[in-house]
């Protein structure tokens, strides 16, 4: 069956925070070049006066520049590649946003000593979706009405909840929730975690930063990507619930869903 692929996306500072060191990249091949293409990126920038802005800029530049050759309309060999060269091409994007990230603090120790950045994204090609990830940025997918969280946070609380010295409600109330053990640029090489997807048409992906989760439960996520047909409506209706809750940080989201043609949004 002929498909296409709907994406909308949103970023906004919040309620308490003047400048906003998220940043969100989306790039959807047109439906005339062949099937569904497309990669998702968000990065959440930490650090000092604007460092974190700068160190999430360089993480989506980076990436896209990286993974851009195989996007291209003369490239068709992607759309035939092992899903495994996908998966090392994107491990490798990443690792070279980490590595001119960290380069980027040495060069400039007075005014982002401290920079980095979380990132989490997305290639989607046709029915699959290889999904990576850095820090504590979020990938979910509804599939059959179910949402499960795909990624896994790499912060401090995080590792504790997973080796059972903390229970999972810990992960929104915990006094140092917001220490993040891996993230782009802190060290000279980074691990990134890589999982590929069945990515059926109607089923929805979810990319967001913390400021989105933080705020929002997984329950009330899946009530807004489950009830509202329009991707742009469900981005929207997720980022004012954020704000509403109190929007203590930087939010961002990327919503994508795998239409029919005779449903295309």
């Amino acid at each position: 069956m002929p498909t296409i692929l709907s994406v909308a996306s949103i970023t906004h500072p919040g309620q308490v925070r003047q400048s906003n060191e998220d940043s969100i990249f989306t790039f959807v091949r047109p439906p005339e070049q062949g099937n569904p293409l497309g990669l998702l990126i968000v990065a959440d920038g930490m650090g000092g006066h604007l460092a974190g802005e700068v160190a999430s800029q360089l993480a989506i530049e980076t990436i896209h520049k990286e993974m851009q050759p195989l996007f291209v309309a003369s490239s068709e060999g992607f759309a035939t590649r092992p899903l495994t060269i996908l998966e090392e091409h994107v491990r490798a994007a990443i690792e070279k946003a980490n590595s001119i990230i960290h380069q980027y603090s040495l060069q400039h120790p007075d005014e982002a000593g401290n920079l980095g950045s979380t990132v989490t994204c997305a290639i989607v090609r046709g029915e699959t979706a290889i999904v990576a990830n850095v820090g504590d940025s979020r990938v979910y997918q509804l599939h059959h009405n179910e949402l499960r969280q795909v990624t896994e946070d790499h912060s401090y609380v995080a590792r504790l909840i997973k080796e059972g010295q903390l229970e999972p409600e810990a992960i929104y109330t915990h006094p140092h929730r917001s220490v993040i053990i891996r993230a782009l640029g802190h060290e000279p090489s980074v691990e990134v975690d890589v999982w590929t997807l069945e990515f059926a048409i109607g089923d929805r992906l979810l990319l967001c930063s913390d400021g989105l989760w933080e705020m929002v439960r997984d329950d009330q996520i899946k009530q807004r990507l489950t009830n509202s047909p329009q991707l742009q409506v469900a981005a929207q209706a997720l980022i004012n619930d954020a704000n509403n809750s109190g929007g203590v940080d930087n939010v961002s989201v990327i919503v994508a869903e795998l239409v029919s043609k005779d449903n295309e949004q």
